[in-house]
């Protein structure tokens, strides 16, 4: 079996559902890839947002029409590269993607024509697929998601999802019927956007907090606003987790999975650890973290910003958080904060390492970095 690529342009999932279900699709690699094509006698290079062994979609506005075939060349992020022939089997105009909260885009579908690459790619998809699936993990019985959203096709599609992983899925159009609801029958996770009528996402969790019976509910937040200040804020609320829009759907239902199983039902306390980093810094905490093994989520707030750690076995192996390029470089720059408050949540983390280096050697990289700028 190959190892696993040290893809470093983004985390890598691997979408099929938790539990077996009689609508379980193909599992598919979350990833952007480079794609080129040929459009009007030009040749168009766009990015992927998930691919399979049967196709790929791709985020690009230009657009070919339904049935039109043509040869795709996909590199993947490590830079293997593959040529197929694939048939455009759907769109997603402007129109649509705003209502479904996806990119504009098309979805091609491989065709196994002779000479083509279509077997070189499948097999390294399986490979691919079979390293990075982790073992089945049943879903705690009766599991009830709320999904609050305004958009009637995006919230159809996300309580499609969900719903095809084994949860039980109620809707509702906005905050306060959301709140009603859980106020008669409490959920185990509750979906919400911050940009809704009659009571906003944000307004939801404020709400939600100061009722003793369902301050514990995990919410997750869906918003159309990337900016630092409203992700920091939902996290100083205490969402559980915080997804831009536009997403893709099982990226969602990985996330909602990974709160359930992580946090036992009616737990009030779900993170392992929380503290101030005016009394514990970072290096230590990661230090501690890579001694004991553990896997999860360490979020780390400032007054101004905020970033996400992804741990797996004691090694950071991805970071969100704004800053440099370079995945490394952002995590050195997080490692300089020296004021703010940090949570840790055990949880599984499935994915490439984008960092690819041992703690012990990013610590001390750091300090050594932190003693040429005092020299300079």
């Amino acid at each position: 079996m190959n190892r696993i690529p040290a893809w470093n342009q983004r985390d890598l999932w691997v979408c099929s559902p938790p539990v077996a279900s009689a609508h379980s699709r193909e599992p598919r690699v979350v990833a952007r890839c480079q794609v080129e094509f040929e459009r009007l006698d030009q040749r168009v290079t766009a990015e992927s947002e998930d691919l399979s062994r049967r196709g790929i979609f791709v985020r690009t506005d230009e657009l070919l029409p339904v049935g039109a075939v043509t040869e795709v060349d996909v590199t993947l992020p490590d830079g293997v590269g593959f040529k197929v022939f694939a048939r455009v089997a759907h769109l997603l105009s402007p129109s649509a993607a705003r209502a479904l909260g996806r990119h504009v885009g098309m979805g091609f579908e491989f065709l196994d024509t002779e000479g083509g690459g279509l077997d070189a790619l499948s097999t390294y998809l399986d490979e691919l697929i079979e390293d990075l699936t982790p073992p089945p993990t049943m879903l705690p019985s009766a599991m009830l998601v709320y999904v609050a959203e305004p958009s009637p096709p995006l919230r159809s599609r996300i309580a499609v999802a969900l719903e095809s992983a084994g949860f039980t899925v109620e809707t509702f159009v906005d905050g306060a019927e959301a709140y009603k609801a859980s106020v008669v029958r409490p959920p185990d996770v509750l979906i919400a956007a911050t940009d809704m009528g009659v009571m906003d996402g944000l307004t939801l969790v404020r709400t939600l907090s100061v009722n003793p019976r369902l301050s514990s509910v995990p919410v997750v937040l869906t918003s159309d606003d990337p900016s630092d200040l409203t992700r920091l804020q939902a996290f100083r609320l205490g969402v559980r987790d915080y997804i831009s829009k536009p997403f893709h759907e099982e990226e969602l239902v990985i996330r909602v999975h990974r709160v359930v199983v992580n946090v036992p039902r009616g737990s009030a306390e779900s993170a392992m650890l929380r503290g101030d980093l005016a009394e514990i810094s970072l290096a230590t905490l990661l230090s501690l973290l890579d001694f004991e093994r553990k896997s999860g989520i360490l979020l780390v707030l400032t007054d101004r910003e905020a970033a996400r750690l992804f741990v797996a076995a004691g090694r950071v192996v991805k970071i969100e958080a704004h800053g440099p390029d370079s995945a490394r470089d952002r995590l050195m720059a997080v490692l300089d904060w020296t004021a703010g408050e940090f949570e840790f949540s055990g949880c599984e983390v499935v994915g490439t390492d984008e960092i690819d280096q041992a703690t012990t050697q990013l610590l001390l990289e750091h300090a050594r970095r932190s003693d040429e700028r005092r020299r300079s």
